[in-house]
């Protein structure tokens, strides 16, 4: 023999080699572009002859070569063992037959060992649509048979059908399609019940929605986590109850981001409760007066009464006001202008939102709060924007006043 020709008699020889150590040892992983491993490879395989292990063999390379039909053909000569009804069963699942699921299931039941058998359950279960069966066999598979790649098939299922829903279900939240996040989360809760973060995204969807019994209920046994604290806090801040959303950002970890805006903002709130009736009826008020504007600013923003201002104008038309105070303080600051020359503030004129958002603006600015960002200007998209809709009401000025993204205390 030639030197010239001596490489390719090698590589001949190490082929063959190859192809005999399959075909003697089970244990050499063939591959399978189906999903599922050969029946005569991984753990638990029962005992098969070597002469009946060639012939499952042989049949297991023709189903793999795209050849089902000679593969049945070789499966129907060879014994029927255990290994022989699993390739059986995988020809069946490569013809496309999707109603092995029960019959595999019941096969691997009987052969709990028998590590191949679960993986190719996995892949019947996945292409029938049964995600539950398809996980579940996946993760009794890799118990038995850690080694890659057949170890990673369980936490390829659920990256692609917990993970990335979840995943999918926030950021559909993050749109405020609120009814397809839930179908997303829904599916992958339905696989994994037991996975807090997926619990607490829930939560938050329902309490998106307005469904505030529902959000509370989902976060019950979550009391351990700040996010589902954090959560319970802006469901009580939503009923209206700022004795309990107070208690609920006060046990935050003092470094929980947001912890000292929300707490601040609860604080604020209570303490309107405790505010007299006059300036109650002001934060109340569908369609706000001047007088209103003047009185809820204060109130929100009770810094601004000790702040050094301007000279005190007289205004006839406030003696009698209720919020006498309160108005004296915003034009004396500037927040608000009255009519110097006649001696009038105008208390009971409707509040233009011109007024209004030139009030809100200057009164922040002088807390050294961060500008609003109103939702009508040309440069605001998505949400985090103020928006105080004609007439001004009261509310909607505490809104924007309180506004959480400001990343400062009133």
């Amino acid at each position: 023999m030639t030197t010239a020709h001596r490489p390719s008699v090698l590589i001949v020889i190490a082929l063959g080699a190859l192809f005999a150590a399959v075909l003697l040892n089970p244990s050499v992983e063939a591959g399978s572009g189906h999903g599922f491993p050969s029946p005569l490879a991984g753990p638990g395989v029962p005992d098969v002859k070597r002469s009946q292990a060639k012939k499952i063999e042989r049949g297991w390379r023709e189903l793999v070569a795209g050849d089902p039909i000679e593969s049945l053909k070789r499966a129907e000569r060879a014994p029927d063992v255990a290994p022989t009804r699993l390739l059986k069963y995988q020809i069946r699942i490569v013809k496309g037959e999707t109603d092995t699921v029960g019959e595999l299931a019941a096969f691997c039941r009987e052969l709990p060992a028998y590590a191949a058998a679960w993986m190719t359950l996995s892949v019947a279960a996945e292409n029938a649509g049964n995600e539950a069966s398809a996980l579940d066999a996946a993760r009794r598979g890799a118990r038995l048979w850690p080694e890659p790649p057949w170890g990673g098939r369980a936490a390829d299922l659920e990256r692609r059908w917990i993970d990335d829903r979840i995943t999918n279900a926030e950021k559909l939240l993050a749109t405020s399609d609120t009814g397809a996040a839930m179908i997303e989360l829904e599916a992958a809760r339905a696989l994994d019940p037991q996975r807090s973060d997926a619990a607490l995204l829930e939560a938050r969807i329902y309490f998106s929605d307005g469904q505030l019994d529902e959000a509370e209920a989902t976060i019950s046994d979550l009391s351990a986590l700040p996010e589902a604290v954090l959560l319970q806090g802006q469901i009580g801040e939503r009923r209206g109850d700022w004795q309990s959303a107070m208690e609920s950002y006060s046990s935050l970890p003092d470094d929980f981001p947001g912890r000292g805006e929300a707490l601040d903002r609860a604080q604020t709130r209570w303490r309107m409760t405790l505010l007299p009736e006059y300036a109650r009826r002001a934060m109340a008020a569908v369609n706000l007066t001047r007088g209103d504007l003047a009185v809820v600013l204060v109130s929100v923003l009770p810094r601004l009464e000790t702040m050094p201002g301007g000279a005190v104008p007289v205004m006839s038309d406030i003696v009698d006001h209720a919020g006498q105070r309160e108005i004296i303080t915003v034009v004396r600051l500037g927040i608000m202008s009255a009519d110097r020359r006649g001696h009038l503030f105008y208390p009971n004129a409707e509040a233009d939102l011109g007024t209004v958002r030139q009030a809100v603006q200057k009164s922040r600015s002088l807390l050294g709060l961060s500008a609003p960002r109103w939702c009508t200007d040309s440069d605001v998209l998505g949400s985090g924007c103020i928006s105080i809709p004609p007439p001004a009401s009261g509310g909607a000025v505490v809104n924007a006043v309180l506004d959480p993204t400001s990343g400062a205390s009133p």
